[in-house]
């Protein structure tokens, strides 16, 4: 290069932008850009904010079939009829058995449903159970139960159809049995002689149960077979079937009308029932704890001999010997009665709280 020549300086400064005059679009992008974001963020809010159950709910994981069984078994070991119903339905939505297996679920859910005296779905649960699939271990028992359904809902007519209905099925005509003599009906139901019979036993059992301490068994036997005899004359039997009637028609026309619905009937049946249930729970325990030899009435009977004796003549012990039974079983009723009852209000926390007894000065 010549020094004459001019030298030229090299340039790094880069260009500057031309300044626009006004807003021009740009900036109108950039508010768009930012409106639209904020509008996103907004709509992600709401949706965490309205939607988390619903997300939570679909992570949320179901039992198995082998675990919606085993719930329902423990839900219906503790006696919660609704909640095991509802569990053995969702097991026959997961588990998808065959038809025999879920005719039998449910026979089952019905049997709950009637413990817990839903008659409407009880019914509804053992005719599900039919149509399913028949199976024959169950069948009689359906049928049993279906009545009983129909009966405690008061539903009389429904049921003489239903019966009428099982007869044709199975192509039976005479019920009772071919042997037995028809003494009269209600409706489609017959009543036969071994019925009568039936009904006539039942009642003497329950008189002699509410003797007080029972004779020994053979005497018991006896006193009863003597009784039989007595009320197996005709015009006996007869005043016991119009009595028999009388109550059958009479209970259908109470079951028909709202007697059950008013709270005070319903509350003396409970109190009747408990009663009912403290006693025979009583007489089982006697029944399985008690048992009195002959050798136990004589040693009892010469350990307390002035008890037996009359002023006028000393009585042996073949003349005394029931009465004897009944004195030493009262005394082992007692005592198991006593033994019971200060064991059961340990097992269910029995508090008396004796000052609330003792009157204020």
């Amino acid at each position: 290069m010549s020094e004459n020549q001019p030298s030229k300086k090299l340039n790094f400064d880069l260009p500057q932008p031309k300044e626009k005059s006004g807003h021009g679009p740009s900036k109108l992008i950039t508010v768009l850009l930012v409106l639209i974001l904020l509008a996103v963020c907004a709509n992600i809010l709401v949706s965490l904010k309205h939607g988390g159950p619903d997300i939570a709910s679909k992570q949320a994981i179901s039992l198995d079939a082998d675990q919606q069984k085993s719930l329902a078994l423990k839900l219906e070991k503790q006696g919660l009829f609704n909640a095991s119903a509802d569990a053995w339905k969702e097991y026959l939505r997961v588990a998808r058995p065959d038809n025999t297996e879920t005719a039998l679920i449910w026979y089952r859910i019905g049997k709950l449903f009637q413990d817990n005296h839903a008659w409407e779905n009880a019914l509804a649960s053992y005719y599900r159970s039919e149509h399913i699939a028949p199976v024959d271990s169950v069948a009689s028992d359906i049928a049993i139960r279906i009545q009983e359904c129909l009966e405690s809902m008061g539903r009389f007519a429904a049921m003489r159809h239903e019966l009428i209905d099982r007869v044709s099925m199975d192509g039976s005509e005479n019920i009772s049995g071919s042997n037995d003599t028809i003494l009269a009906e209600i409706g489609t139901q017959k009543i036969s002689s071994a019925d009568l019979d039936r009904h006539i036993e039942a009642s003497i059992e329950q008189q002699m149960r509410l003797m007080g301490p029972t004779l020994p068994e053979k005497e018991r036997l006896e006193q009863k077979e003597a009784l039989l005899r007595q009320m197996s004359s005709p015009d006996t039997q007869k005043m016991f079937l119009n009595q028999y009637l009388a109550e059958e028609i009479l209970y259908r026309k109470a079951r028909q009308s709202d007697l059950t619905s008013d709270p005070q009937v319903r509350e003396l049946i409970q109190r009747q029932e408990r009663s009912l249930f403290s006693r025979l729970f009583l007489e089982k325990e006697y029944e399985n704890r008690i048992n009195i030899t002959l050798s136990d009435l004589k040693t009892y009977f010469e350990a307390n001999k002035d008890k037996f004796q009359t002023e006028d003549t000393e009585a042996s012990f073949d003349d005394v010997q029931n009465e004897v039974y009944q004195t030493l079983r009262a005394q082992k009723e007692n005592e198991i009665r006593q033994q019971l009852l200060a064991q059961l209000k340990d097992d269910f926390d029995v508090v008396i709280h004796q000052s609330a007894f003792i009157p204020d000065n």
